[in-house]
């Protein structure tokens, strides 16, 4: 009934989120002194009176064992500890107690050292207490909640550290396809040091995103941001890219990073046309739901970069920078000059068909073109369709970069 009472206790606190931190000492108290007075004094409701070294022969010590192991359950390493010192220290009052009483027998010398009849008969006296044994049942109990506020505070660490690793995994999955996110979570250092690769670089772009902005609310600009970066991303993991950045209503997606790989140029070609294809199928609910439909611009391109981890210890970022990542945002800038959906680059063009000889652009070449930032003209090609919306390859040969 009194263990009943103590549950309902720790029950009726254990309900609120603000319960007070001492709740768990002061039950955990009153389990150990309770359970340690019922096993060491008689007991009242039994018609025969046994001796009160008897008690202590019943073989109940264990059940104080199963108490302290118990509180493992709360996950605190000092309530664990304090149990385990409690239930060693009440222990040794009750046996204390029971030696106090009148005709207890203690060994007079050590007990194994007496001969195999003297230590029966000691045995068979019901005064008998072995202080050796009861020694031993408290170094036991010190023992084992030592044991229990080890594996307490271990188990929190792996907890810890397993929140930690899934946090981090979702960051990387923010940028990542799911692939490769399973490859840095499983690497000690997945990107390396500060190297140069060959890569593609993609960027996609809103047209007239400043207007819109301009002229709707912040909440229906940070919706369309978020469905627009949601649909193209997705298309980007579904090609085994990577998104490197948001830039306003821009994304800016790298293909052969953090591994290079042999048909980059070919997924970010493959990229940039499934882009235009699912805005297409946005477009369709848009204007069925009485929205305007949106128009985007990609330019990709492909060539060497620098890739290394930037920032501080406490935040650091991966960065991908060079003049290729410099040349597809020109690119993407030059889809509204030339009219053309999509605009890449003759490395891009030359990577891909060096991956597939195979592979087949629908595209028109539009010859040399000026990119802002560059002294030399470089070649490009374009579709001039004004204001397409049919899913177009446009190649842009780029002699110069």
């Amino acid at each position: 009934m009194l263990f009943q009472l103590v549950g309902l206790i720790q029950f009726r606190f254990a309900r609120r989120r603000n319960a007070p931190w001492w709740i768990g000492y002061l039950v955990g108290t009153l389990d150990i002194v309770l359970l340690t007075v019922l096993l060491v004094t008689p007991n009242p409701f039994s018609l025969e009176v046994a001796p009160a070294a008897m008690q202590l022969r019943e073989g109940s010590f264990k059940f104080l064992l199963i108490f302290v192991c118990l509180g493992a359950l709360t996950l605190s390493t000092r309530l664990a500890l304090y149990l385990g010192a409690l239930a060693a220290l009440t222990w040794t009052i009750g046996v204390g107690w029971v030696i106090l009483h009148a005709g207890t027998v203690l060994p007079a010398t050590n007990l194994y050292s007496l001969p195999t009849t003297e230590r029966l008969n000691l045995y068979l006296n019901p005064n008998f207490v072995d202080t050796f044994a009861q020694a031993t049942n408290v170094l036991v109990v010190l023992i084992i909640g030592a044991i229990m506020a080890l594996v307490v505070s271990r188990s929190r660490h792996l907890s810890e550290d397993y929140v930690k690793a899934e946090r981090a995994r979702a960051n990387l999955a923010r940028h990542f396809s799911p692939n490769v996110v399973d490859q840095l979570a499983a690497d000690d250092e997945p990107f390396g040091p500060v190297r140069r690769q060959d890569i593609a670089v993609l960027f996609a772009d809103i047209v007239g995103f400043t207007h819109y902005s301009e002229d709707h609310p912040a909440e229906a600009v940070f919706e369309l941001l978020r469905q627009f970066h949601r649909r193209m991303e997705q298309v980007v993991f579904d090609h085994h890219g990577t998104v490197d950045n948001y830039i306003g209503d821009c994304i800016m997606a790298t293909f052969g990073v953090p591994q290079a790989s042999h048909n980059d140029a070919t997924r970010a070609i493959q990229c940039a046309e499934a882009m235009i294809a699912a805005l297409e199928d946005w477009n369709v609910q848009r204007v069925s739901r009485g929205y305007p439909s949106l128009d985007v611009r990609i330019g990709a391109q492909y060539g060497a970069v620098v890739i290394g981890a930037v920032g501080s210890e406490r935040n650091l970022s991966f960065a991908v920078v060079g003049d290729t990542v410099n040349v597809a945002s020109r690119l993407q800038a030059l889809c509204r000059e030339l009219q053309a959906n999509i605009c890449f680059g003759s490395r891009l063009i030359e990577a891909a068909k060096a991956e597939s000889p195979t592979t087949q652009l629908n595209a028109r070449d539009h010859g040399p073109v000026s990119i802002r930032g560059r002294d030399e003209p470089v070649l490009s090609g374009s579709n001039t369709e004004p204001k397409t919306r049919v899913l177009l390859r446009f190649r842009h040969d780029i002699a110069a970069m």
